[in-house]
């Protein structure tokens, strides 16, 4: 199961991995960045043009969140759920 790690540092389960769902967690198109643990946490890859509030928990977990902080909600999944994610996404476009 994702999690959602919002700008005021709350966490929120995601069971929904499409696009879509992911999208509307973040707010907009998104950009997969690595994790320190090898996870993967999509953004917002506007944020920061959109001048989205600073993610100080997302950025804390960010590989070069010192120098590159996080803006907006994220979205992280282990590398077991993102390759699940493509599974599905292959599967329906088969469909």
């Amino acid at each position: 199961m994702a999690t959602i790690i919002t700008t005021a540092g709350k966490t929120i389960a995601l069971d929904d991995l499409s696009l879509a769902a992911l999208q509307k967690a973040v707010g907009g198109y998104i950009e997969a960045v690595r994790t320190h643990d090898d996870c993967l946490m999509y953004i917002n890859e506007n944020g920061k043009v959109e001048d989205l509030p600073l993610n100080l928990k997302a950025s804390t977990l960010y590989r070069y969140g010192r120098r590159d902080p996080i803006a907006g909600d994220v979205v992280v999944l282990t590398m077991e759920e993102t390759a699940q994610m493509m599974e599905d996404s292959c599967d329906e476009d088969l469909d």
